[in-house]
């Protein structure tokens, strides 16, 4: 048995252990003291490199939300620049504060700040750019903006102050290892048992508080995150108490859609705000929300509040428990629908507006047809009847002119007929040989008269390249062409009005013309123009008053030629008239045979001069002439048609025929006439006139009067060649290709 140690070995042992433990205590205080000053730097260290690396996050996401908003301009995309605008700042000072400690770090970081700062100033000046002078204007700044070498600089510091802290704190972690390593090697010789019982539980004390350090960190971070989905998400949050319904928590959003303060809403109820019956019923769903314990969804909600517009909410109701289970708040989250629920009620009336449109115009159609068709029916038998009698020759002219008014009206009817048929999908096209000559010829002659009382010139020309023959719809084509040259006539008071009939391009099977109606009328209003094409649409009502009309023509037109295969366009501006035109494909027609030439030296060697008025005219006439090598010269009055006359007799180069206009602006045909007869040298000349379709000339009157021929203006194609012919040995057919 071991001996007990004596009081004074005791004491002595004491005495040597207290001070051991007197010598070990101050240096674990020592050591303590040390380590935590180790573990503070290292913390501020880490610190350090979690903001640079914040910071270095926040930069790269403003840049993309600010280039994001330059490129579409959408506000909502500079959420991420002015979050970055907000907390760079911030972390900024931070860091700083965080360096007062270390001079050495300071000037690296403050070439660090300056450059964070001027790319925030750029960011910025780009966005006060794009919001005030558009895309072009940033998309500019940014071409010309050089800002790599900034960036590299930027991220090049960022690097060298993060690559600094991580040698400090590798340094300060070797430093803490060696000091560590002697502390223990001391206190081992002191007392091993103090030594490792001090270390674990000074180890223990620093990972606990670490540990605590970092879950703060992390509730933190969770709590501010939470918070800002809650704050930003464009839905109102309200949580209530379960006992009185009182609210505990609301975001922006509810602040916003119920008109009031969160500090006046937090430990209110439905009842401070709403009327009371809404508020008492709501209360009460919220109740049974509660006691049944389940998600309940109310997809139209109505907040009615006052002094304020009424909102229409999608709504979810959720009950959430305590820890026993029991309901003890409730969650509301709803959306605002209303704009989506008025859309859908425009929409709706939309609808209702145009099946009551349709009604209406089916109706409007049917009316119309019969209007129109029965007494047309009379005015075409009649005329007929009328045909079949004995008439003069000015009689038969005015009433082939009835009938084939009546006709063409008859056609129009029917087309409004046709209208609805094309917008059912049941309209077809009667295709077969036509002469698109003879068709644009009939529709002139036919609107020549109205042109002609309103003192307009009205040409029609039509280039000689066009085939004879094509295969196409006659009646759909004359029906078009007759709503557009009426329309011009309709619309224009003075000047003239010129139809041009070309061919747009071809195939080996198909033929494309370009048809263009130009006047000097009233020109059309640009904001009539982007419905002009709609059915029952004329412009303003001025016009339909004025002028009349049933504003389907355009449409049908425009309908029938994409039916056709074509499209129709116009262009024009109030005041200075209007052109419009339409190109359309015509089948090529069977060629019985192959075309022959028919060109006799008198018919090429034969010289004509045109003396009109109107330059479109003159043109006119002198591109067919060329189409059938005939040389002509035109002038535009009698004086200088007769001493060009006299001036090409004396050269020996005569014009044998003269076409001219009767009224000539500075004397008539027939003074014409006379002192062309009067020459000797001039007086075999002979004269072909041209007068209006409403003061035509008989052939007796003609020659009493002087004049060789006559022929009503416009003049057909068929009608000059046949006056020419008649007038010259030999002639040409019609068909016969221009000589170059």
């Amino acid at each position: 048995m071991k001996k007990p140690l004596e009081p004074r070995t005791i004491a002595v042992l004491f005495g040597i252990a207290v001070l051991v433990l007197s010598w070990v205590s101050l240096a674990t205080y020592w050591s303590t003291h040390r380590l935590v000053q180790s573990f503070e730097a290292d913390n501020e260290s880490h610190q350090i490199l979690d903001k640079l690396q914040h910071i270095e996050v926040l930069i790269e996401s403003a840049d993309t939300s600010v280039r994001s908003y330059a490129m579409t301009g959408n506000d909502a995309r500079l959420d991420s620049y002015r979050y970055a605008k907000l907390v760079v700042p911030y972390e900024m000072k931070q860091i700083e504060n965080l360096l007062t400690t270390n001079p050495k770090r300071q000037g690296t970081w403050k070439r660090l700040n300056r450059l964070l700062a001027s790319h925030l100033s750029d960011l910025a000046e780009l966005v006060s750019l794009r919001r005030t002078e558009g895309l072009g204007a940033a998309a500019r700044w940014v071409a010309n903006r050089d800002d790599k070498a900034k960036r590299d600089t930027m991220e090049h510091l960022l690097s060298e102050v993060q690559q600094e802290e991580r040698t400090q704190l590798d340094f300060m972690r070797l430093s803490v290892s060696e000091h560590a390593w002697k502390t223990k090697a001391a206190l081992i010789l002191a007392t091993l048992v103090s030594l490792s019982l001090l270390g674990w539980a000074f180890s223990l004390l620093g990972r606990t508080a670490e540990e605590r350090r970092f879950a703060e960190n992390v509730t933190q971070r969770t709590e501010t995150f939470l918070h800002s989905i809650v704050e930003r998400i464009p839905y109102m949050i309200l949580v209530k108490e379960a006992t009185h319904l009182r609210l505990t928590l609301v975001n922006r959003a509810a602040e916003e859609w119920l008109g009031r303060p969160r500090e006046e809403l937090l430990g209110s109820n439905d009842l401070d705000f709403r009327p009371r019956e809404e508020a008492q019923a709501a209360m009460e769903k919220d109740r049974n929300v509660l006691r049944e314990g389940k998600l309940v969804d109310i997809p139209e909600d109505p907040l009615r509040l006052p002094g304020r517009d009424e909102r229409i909410l999608h709504t979810q109701k959720i009950p959430l428990p305590d820890e026993e289970g029991n309901s003890a708040f409730l969650l509301t989250i709803s959306e605002d629908i209303t704009q989506r629920k008025q859309a859908e009620k425009m929409l709706e009336l939309s609808r209702d507006a145009a099946v009551e449109s349709a009604r209406l115009k089916s109706e409007f159609i049917r009316n119309m047809s019969h209007e129109i068709r029965t007494p047309l029916s009379v005015v075409s038998g009649m005329t007929e009847l009328l045909l079949d009698t004995s008439l003069t020759e000015d009689q038969r002219r005015f009433a082939s002119m009835v009938h084939r008014a009546a006709d063409g009206l008859t056609a129009l009817s029917k087309s409004i007929l046709d209208f609805s048929k094309i917008e059912a999908g049941a309209f077809s096209l009667d295709i077969q040989e036509i002469d698109v000559r003879k068709i644009v010829e009939d529709v002139v002659s036919m609107m020549a008269e109205q042109a002609k009382v309103k003192g307009v010139n009205l040409v029609s020309v039509i280039y000689s390249e066009i085939p004879p023959i094509l295969r196409g719809d006659p009646i759909r084509l004359r029906q078009v062409m007759a709503q557009l040259i009426g329309n011009a006539v309709k619309f224009t008071e003075h000047g003239e009005i010129i139809i041009r009939v070309t061919e747009s391009r071809q195939n080996q099977s198909q033929v494309w013309l370009h048809v263009r109606i130009s006047d000097t009328g009233i020109g059309i209003p640009v904001e009539i123009q982007e419905h002009l094409f709609e059915a029952f649409r004329q412009g303003d009502g001025s016009r339909t008053r004025k002028f009349g009309g049933t504003g389907l023509g355009l449409a049908i037109s425009k309908r029938i030629l994409e039916l056709m295969g074509g499209e129709i366009g116009f262009e024009s501006a109030s005041g200075q008239g209007s052109t419009f035109w339409f190109t359309v494909p015509f089948k090529r027609a069977a060629m019985a045979g192959a075309p022959t030439e028919e060109s006799s030296a008198p018919w090429i060697r034969s010289r004509v001069l045109v003396v009109d008025e109107s330059d479109t005219s003159r043109q006119m006439i002198q591109q067919q002439l060329h189409s059938w090598a005939l040389a002509s010269e035109a002038v535009s009055n009698g004086q200088a048609a007769l001493e060009l006359l006299k001036r090409e007799q004396k050269a020996e180069r005569p014009y044998p025929i003269v076409i001219l206009d009767m009224h000539l602006p500075d004397m008539d045909g027939v003074v014409f006439a006379r002192r062309l007869r009067a020459d000797p040298a001039l007086a075999g000349t002979k004269l072909i006139v041209m007068t209006s379709a409403g003061a035509p000339l008989e052939a007796t009157a003609a020659s009493a009067l002087g004049f060789s021929s006559c022929i009503t203006k416009p003049p057909t194609l068929e009608a000059l060649h046949e006056r020419l012919a008649s007038l010259i040995e030999t002639h040409k057919p019609l068909d016969q290709k221009p000589v170059s």
